[in-house]
């Protein structure tokens, strides 16, 4: 299944259902001087109770801070790690990994900056 997109009209933010449970807002995206293949983009992941996300990787380094909750993130080649409110975590680029809540009782909530390579998805599902 594809991801969903919606505009937010109230504040016109482009809203991606990737998994369900798990919602990311863009809040921008701009291309970087001096950088005429990459972009920089700034979103919110939300991430219901016990979600468990889709494999997936980006096309560039993603930075990823937790505002709310706890996130734990299946990475390839390192594991399971977690973080907890006010913790961050860098994931390479093209690096396949998992998005999961195990909190059964509280959402997360993350802010993340990447450095993507333009002209390719934000986000590619792996199946494996």
């Amino acid at each position: 299944m594809g991801a969903v997109h919606a505009q937010d009209p109230a504040k016109g933010k482009e809203k991606i259902t990737v998994a369900p449970g798990q919602v990311r807002t863009i809040l921008t995206r701009a291309d970087l001087a001096g950088c005429l293949d990459k972009q920089a983009v700034v979103l919110t992941v939300d991430g219901k109770p016990m979600l468990v996300g889709k494999k997936h990787y980006h096309p560039g380094d993603e930075f990823i801070y937790l505002a709310e909750g706890t996130l734990t993130l299946d990475v390839a080649g390192r594991g399971k790690v977690t973080i907890k409110k006010g913790e961050t975590i860098h994931i390479p680029g093209r690096v396949v990994h998992q998005a999961m809540n195990p909190d059964s009782a509280k959402p997360f909530k993350a802010v993340t900056f990447g450095v993507f390579e333009k002209g390719q998805p934000d986000t590619t599902v792996v199946d494996k």
